[in-house]
Order: C-alpha cells, then structure tokens, then sequence
C-alpha cells in the first residue's frame, strides 16, 4: 500500500512538470514562399516552393527555383542560419558548424552534377555580403550550362570573442539553364537577398557597419540621383584626337547599303606647260636694222651711310627694253654678214 501511493504521487508530480504545449517537429516541411529566408535576383528564376528543417541551433532552407535545363536536377538556393533558435527545438539534432572549405563543395558537386566536370574558379569575386566562390561547368550532350556558389557570412574572430557578433549565415546554389553564358549564371550570386534574422541582440554575423563614404557633405563632390538625366551627370571628358577618327553608324550602314561600284574619278587634267618671257627686240629708229644695241647700265649714285660717309648704289635707270644680240654669222646668211668676213 505505501508503494502504491509513492507511485500515484510520482506520476501526479509528474504530470505537473509538462507545460502541454505543443511541440513543434524537427522534420522538413513546405512552407509559403513569402516566408523564404533568400529570394533570386528580381526577374531570375521563380521560387517553385520552401523547404524548411529546424534544428537545434540552426534553421535550413532549401529554395526550389524553377528550371528549363533538359538534364536532371533541381536548381536551388539552400540557406543555413546558425543562432539562437526557438526552445521547442532545444532537443532537435544538431547541424555542424564547420567552415565550409573547397574539398566539402568538391564532394557536394560530384552529386549534384555527376556527369559535368566542374571548374572551381581561381579568380577573388565578392558581393554585398562579402567575398564567394564557385564552379561552372557544360554538358555537351544536352547543352546546359551549370553554375555551383558558395559562400559563408561570419564576423571576423576580434568581433566574435566580444559575444556581439555571434552567428553565421552558410549559402549554397545551384543553377542550370540550357545555352546559358557563364556571366548569366553568375549574377545569381551577386544579386541574390538574405532576408532572416534572428531575435537576440548578439546575433550579427555581418559585422561593424561600413563607414560613410567621406564625399558625403564634402563641398564640390556632387552626388547625383540615380536615373536623374544625363542632363544632371558630369560632363563626358573630351575625346582623344590623336588616333584615327571613328567612322559613325550611319556611315558604316551607307556603305552596307551601297553595293554599286564606285565610278572611276576623271579629272580634267591640263598639261602645265611654263610661260617663257621672250623679249621684244630694242629696234632704235635711227640705227641699223640688224645691228647690235648696248645695254643702257644703271648709274652710280652715292648715298651716305649711317656715319656721314657717302657710299656708291646702284639705282636702276631709266627703263630700258631688253636687248637681243645679234645672230653669228654661222648661223645667219645675210649680205651684211658676208661683208663682214
């Protein structure tokens, strides 16, 4: 009798410990896709659903995005928030917070992509939650072009140790579209949104916030609106003029267009034959027809110098018509040439 009243007062204590509430499961569930934790850049992909998995100090989600690649395969963009998760969860599993390094995405790739060899990028890229990595890929068979990102948002160790900036943010994606480039595939890492938080003061996996730009309230740094006008932006800087000049658009369609040979340019060329001054002969009306004339020279005149001194110049004289010599008789048959030999 007495252990049977120990037993009845055991279980009513008992009883009195549990609170009935209702007690929430660590499996995946679907939920709405405006509760999603990321969302795709605006114009990417659609979020087809959510899968959501609790944990014990973190919460996962698995965005479902819509996909025309012909191979097999989902797109996705997974999410892990690492905090302070809710006390009905405190006896869920636990999910590793290990950092993620390159040989776990080489592991994860080999079976999301089993037939696409993958090249991990060597190149630092980094969007507005820091820096990322990724690895993109074809298949040749059906054309797809694939894209896998990771990337892991945490404060640097100084902030941690201050118990303020607890917390870190693992994301994954994974993407194929059929005869997509590369670039195309990459702006899904550089535009996509985090949009969860968890409520506790010390969770900042972020960090410090950045320092405001020093040309904000600086005299003579205009800072323009954004899609303000090309009347509101600085003006362009001038051209350089030292290579060839640009041929413009409409002239590059024109010679498109014209597809006649052009005609053969004719000028008319006229022969440049040199003008020869040819003397009129000094006929005196008193000499002989055929006789020789003797130059009229200019005469002498003195002017004086700069120091008083007269110095001779030559002034030209009256004017005087040029004068023809006469012919050799060799060459003329006159009588009056006869005469004279």
């Amino acid at each position: 009798m007495p252990g049977m009243l120990l037993a009845l007062s055991a279980a009513a204590m008992s009883g009195c410990t549990q609170t009935g509430g209702l007690k929430q499961s660590s499996a995946p569930t679907e939920i709405a896709a405006e509760k999603a934790l990321a969302f795709p850049p605006p114009g990417g992909p659609a979020i087809v659903s959510v899968i959501e998995r609790n944990f014990s100090n973190a919460v996962q989600q698995d965005i479902i995005l819509a996909t025309d690649a012909r191979g097999r395969g989902q797109n996705y963009i997974q999410v892990r928030y690492f905090g302070p998760t809710a006390t009905a969860f405190d006896g869920a599993s636990r999910l590793p917070t290990r950092i993620m390094t390159t040989a776990q995405a080489v592991g994860e790739m080999r079976s999301e992509f089993p037939t696409i060899r993958m090249s991990i990028s060597p190149s630092f890229v980094q969007n507005n939650y820091g820096a990322f990595a990724y690895a993109y890929g074809t298949n040749e068979s059906s054309g797809d072009a694939c894209l896998y990102g990771w990337q892991q948002i945490k404060a640097s160790d100084n902030l941690v140790r201050t118990f303020r900036y607890l917390g870190m943010i693992q994301t994954r994606v994974r993407i194929c579209q059929t005869g997509a480039s590369r670039d195309a595939l990459l702006s899904m890492m550089y535009h996509y949104t985090l949009t969860g938080a968890f409520d506790s003061v010390a969770w900042n996996p972020y960090g410090n916030v950045p320092p405001l730009d020093p040309a904000v309230g600086q005299l003579g740094r205009p800072i323009y609106a954004a899609g303000a006008g090309a009347r509101l932006l600085p003006p362009p800087e001038a051209p350089d003029l030292s290579g060839p000049a640009p041929v413009r658009p409409a002239l590059r369609r024109l010679e498109r267009q014209n597809t006649r040979p052009a005609a053969t340019r004719v000028e008319n060329i006229q022969p440049s034959v040199p003008s020869v001054a040819i003397p009129a002969p000094n006929m005196s009306a008193n000499g002989p027809a055929g006789a020789p004339q003797t130059p009229m020279a200019p005469r002498p005149v003195s002017l004086p110098s700069e120091d008083g001194a007269a110095r001779a110049a030559t002034t030209p004289g009256p004017q005087a018509g040029p004068v023809i010599p006469s012919v050799p008789c060799a060459v003329s048959q006159s009588s009056a040439c006869t005469r004279n030999m």
